[in-house]
């Protein structure tokens, strides 16, 4: 039961950071048309969002991967050095 848990969030983990990274490329694609657009205040503005959605699609990974990964002190017979 816990194996199935662990490979659906896993697996939405991983489906949410792809679909977070799909709309910042598409944020990039934005502010590239606006730039070209000489709308360059709102092209900034675009990839300021970008680049937030890209750290928050990071520490969504990073946050699973500390939550499913036990740390050495809950392991059963795991010795410290």
């Amino acid at each position: 039961m816990d194996q199935v848990t662990y490979q659906t969030r896993e697996m939405a983990a991983a489906r949410d950071a792809e679909e977070l990274r799909a709309r910042g490329q598409r944020l990039l694609e934005l502010a590239t048309r606006a730039s070209c657009e000489q709308s360059y205040d709102f092209a900034r503005l675009l990839t300021q969002l970008a680049t937030e959605v890209f750290a928050h699609a990071r520490d969504l990974e990073q946050a699973y991967v500390s939550v499913a990964t036990p740390s050495l002190s809950r392991v059963p017979g795991a010795r410290r050095r």
